[in-house]
């Protein structure tokens, strides 16, 4: 299904790696014509946890890619930071290097935002970090969308101050959490049962299973659904081994990215496009519902374009 997509979590594409050290501008030129031409015409590049250094780096060759091609100017909407904010505890971590994590930092987001000229958009925290509300409501009122992800089983009570503080949406719902949670009082519940919140999810037949996308796209309205890719620079890679994060990654032949020595997913293969014919053909939405999950909300929660 050709169609305008938005997408707010790309850590690479067609083995660019956002997230390498040395990113140049023609290879993030050419990650955005790729994907363009893959149907994703507006996108996040996605910074997650790693050496501030090499962030800085990457964001100033971003601003440089949006200056020199009319097409990323367009088509890069801002940058997503997945982390370095987040929880280190195993399970809560995923594929983020746990020796990166850090404690909530107004300066070293500033270097950040600095170092991209203002186009950190979304920043996903964990909820439960000492300082997160605070962090929260200073990222907000600059106007940064905040979302909660890659955190412990958070409790409601830990929950809410940061979205009292401002933060609007979940990361990947499902995902970079542990595997054993509480039964009833766990991240999952509240963030589908808060009208409040976006529920971003990856729905690429691997990340969660046709189960949970039925529940999702059934228990939560509409307007609350964001998908995103996750997609990592092995995607349109043929299968094998890769780094991704500073570990091993196996892709599979069926799509599948994993770590085998974490047993854990590291990001995804499959393109927007893709995602939005699998939840037509599996789950049974209409083309109108993958329009608004995978072009209007996206939009709509980080407040347009750059």
């Amino acid at each position: 299904m050709r169609a305008e997509w938005i997408d707010l979590q790309i850590n690479g594409y067609g083995g660019v790696d956002f997230n390498a050290p040395g990113l140049t501008v023609e290879q993030v030129v050419a990650v955005t014509e790729r994907l363009d031409q893959d149907g994703t015409v507006g996108y996040l590049p996605t910074i997650v946890t790693g050496d501030p250094e090499t962030a800085v780096s990457t964001l100033h060759t971003l601003v440089a890619a949006r200056r020199r091609s009319a097409r990323c100017e367009r088509n890069i909407l801002g940058v997503h930071l997945e982390g370095p904010f987040i929880s280190g505890e195993p399970g809560a971590v995923g594929a983020h290097p746990i020796e990166w994590v850090a404690k909530p930092s107004m300066e070293l987001f500033g270097r950040f935002q600095d170092a991209g000229e203002g186009l950190v958009r979304l920043v996903t925290v964990a909820a439960e970090v000492p300082g997160m509300p605070e962090f929260v409501q200073a990222l907000t009122a600059q106007g940064v969308t905040v979302s909660l992800g890659h955190q412990m089983a958070a409790t409601p009570a830990e929950l809410e101050p940061c979205i009292a503080a401002g933060a609007k949406a979940f990361t990947h719902l499902g995902n970079g959490l542990p595997n054993m949670i509480p039964r009833h009082d766990n991240v999952i519940f509240t963030a589908l049962a808060d009208d409040r919140m976006t529920v971003m999810f990856i729905p690429d037949g691997h990340h969660l299973p046709d189960t949970m996308l039925k529940v999702y796209t059934r228990a939560v309205p509409l307007k609350r659904l964001v998908a995103v890719s996750d997609a990592q620079y092995p995607a349109g890679m043929p299968p094998g081994e890769y780094d991704v994060c500073g570990s091993k990654a196996r892709l599979e032949p069926d799509g599948l990215l994993w770590n085998p020595a974490r047993k854990c997913l590291v990001g995804a293969t499959t393109p927007m496009a893709a995602m939005m014919e699998l939840l037509q053909r599996r789950i049974g939405l209409t083309r109108d519902e993958c329009l608004a999950i995978g072009r209007d909300n996206p939009l709509a929660l980080i407040g347009g374009g750059a």
